[in-house]
């Protein structure tokens, strides 16, 4: 997120002002908010149009949350709506984790776990589909043809 920014020193509380409309929003949607980490005041990559008003320079902020991805449509309008603002994005850092992983089933041996047995079936099946690069090399012999 990239918020307005002239000055430092005259602009902190209206940064915080700004941190802290965001951060309630993400609470009220229902999110866990795990850090807010300030990027900076840079230069911005081009000139940034916002309500007539040109902007060159701005400072960086991002949040790390926890939530569901179903949120972003509203926080979205909601950051589109705010002046202050002028840029923001999503990045989705999600992991499936397995939904069933027991301390049984991690200290069997490779060949026993079934997520081991599903990548060899599917190693086999794509096997089976993969044609040969050097196709020709099979058909012709260097030494059958040329010796």
């Amino acid at each position: 997120m990239a918020t307005t920014s002239t000055d430092d020193e005259n602009n902190k509380p209206e940064l915080s002002a700004v941190l802290k409309r965001v951060g309630i929003l993400l609470l009220d949607k229902g999110v866990v908010l795990q850090k807010i980490q300030n990027v900076g005041t840079t230069d911005l990559p081009y000139r940034i149009r916002k309500e007539g008003v040109y902007y060159k320079q701005g400072s960086y902020f991002a949040y790390g949350f926890t939530g569901s991805p179903k949120i972003f449509a509203d926080v979205e309008d909601a950051c589109v709506r705010d002046p202050d603002i002028l840029k923001y994005g999503f990045v989705e850092t999600y992991q499936k984790f397995p939904e069933s992983c027991t301390l049984e089933e991690e200290l069997r041996p490779p060949a026993f776990r079934k997520s081991v047995l599903k990548l060899l079936e599917d190693g086999k099946k794509r096997k089976d589909r993969a044609r040969p690069f050097y196709r020709h090399i099979k058909e012709y012999n260097y030494f059958d043809v040329y010796m």
